[in-house]
């Protein structure tokens, strides 16, 4: 290639330089590659002949030239990235708007949750006839609504007396038993937050009716309070429904379970003493010479006499045994898994107790005696009608021995 050649393709070459310089600086590119176009030209002017070729090549110059100004944009500026960033702060908008979506979406199917477990538990509470069998459903609708399985509800018992427990959670018994809340010596009269379990009572028109215990701070606090104030009108129905069905199975005069409670409790003893090869004790303790007491010192202190004797009977006995009337002057006493020893024991207890007793009628103190008569299952009987026969066979041979006695039916 010789000089001429060289400078044409150098001025050929000027819109290239002012493409790569533009990258840094639009019109300082321009002006280089002008710069070098002119240089070229300058050395090639004693080649150059005026007319078309060179026409050409400056305008092809000159439309390069511009071309690069255009593409490299505005001098010394960065790439324009407005549209960009607007894209991703669209972007980012609809990110936080879907994450409050999502937010709104698990409140509101917490929110469900909470609704349909509040609902099935008033429903349960107002229709249950078994309130021991909807004590146990009512511990999952507890774990429903508060989020934890360490919850449970304490109900006030029939007749009074501290509170019991009702129903629980599936881990209620991980939580202090009642005795042991942080209580204060009574019911809060408003939900709070204490040692870590919030407490709620339920109350309707001003009877404490049970209290809510669940672990948690003051937000479970408030939430316990709530769910206290929706049930408590339909627990005051299951108070009411255990209420009436305990003045239905219990002696009004001396508080014991009545004679229909009695057999029924015999029967439910057996089939578990036959369920587990165990035993049964039955006794039936009559009141001797009754007739005379209230014949002499009226049926008023006949009452006090039955009142008075329920009461020895039944703290002459565990917790664990069941004392009902039998009728009139009669009691009877069931002792699951007792041995015949033991039971003669107990009963020898109570006739002494009894005989110990001072009855007053006014200035005066009277004593009375009570003959007691024994049976065991499965020695004297298999069925709830031949125990309480045996026992009553027992009791007869008592009176028939004098009175103030015990008799064993397996002595007979």
């Amino acid at each position: 290639m010789n000089r001429p050649e060289l400078w044409t393709a150098a001025a050929a070459a000027a819109p290239l330089l002012s493409y790569f310089l533009g990258r840094y600086h639009r019109w300082g590119g321009v002006a280089a590659g002008a710069a070098a176009f002119a240089a070229a030209s300058y050395m090639l002017s004693a080649e150059i002949a005026a007319g078309a070729p060179y026409a050409a090549l400056a305008l092809w110059t000159a439309a390069a030239l511009a071309h690069s100004a255009l593409l490299n944009g505005r001098a010394g500026a960065a790439p324009d990235r407005s549209a960009l960033q607007k894209a991703l702060a669209r972007a980012a908008a609809l990110q936080a708007e879907l994450a409050l979506i999502k937010t709104e979406t698990t409140l509101n199917a917490a929110g469900e949750k909470r609704s349909l477990a509040v609902y099935s538990a008033v429903k349960l509470l107002s229709e249950t006839v078994e309130p021991q069998a909807a004590g146990k459903q009512l511990g999952k609708y507890l774990a429903d609504y508060f989020g934890t399985e360490e919850a449970a509800l304490y109900m006030a018992p029939v007749p009074g007396g501290p509170l019991e427990l009702f129903s629980q959670a599936a881990r209620g018994s991980a939580l202090p038993p009642y005795a042991e809340l942080p209580l204060g010596g009574g019911l809060p009269s408003a939900p709070l937050a204490a040692a870590g379990l919030a407490l709620a009572p339920v109350t309707a028109g001003g009877e404490n009716l049970g209290l809510l215990v669940l672990r948690g701070g003051e937000s479970a606090a408030r939430d316990a309070g709530r769910f206290a104030a929706e049930i408590a009108f339909a627990l005051k129905r299951v108070m009411l429904f255990r209420r009436v069905e305990w003045l239905s199975l219990t002696d009004g005069l001396t508080g014991l379970w009545r004679r229909s409670a009695l057999d029924e409790k015999v029967r439910e003893e057996i089939r578990r003493a036959a369920a587990f090869k165990t035993s049964m004790g039955f006794m039936i303790a009559d009141i001797d010479h009754f007739k005379h007491l209230n014949d002499t010192y009226g049926h008023q202190f006949g009452d006090a006499v039955l009142r008075r004797v329920a009461e020895l009977l039944r703290s002459g006995v565990y917790e664990t045994d069941f004392v009902g009337r039998y009728g009139g002057e009669e009691f009877g006493i069931v002792l699951p898994r007792a041995d015949s020893a033991g039971v003669l024991r107990k009963a020898e207890t109570i006739r002494a107790r009894i005989e110990a007793e001072p009855f007053a009628q006014g200035l005066e103190r009277v004593r009375l005696t009570v003959s007691i008569g024994i049976a065991h299952f499965p020695r004297d009987g298999r069925t709830p009608e031949e125990i309480i026969a045996r026992a009553d066979t027992a009791l007869y041979a008592a009176k028939e021995g004098g009175r103030n006695r015990v008799m064993d039916a397996g002595s007979l």
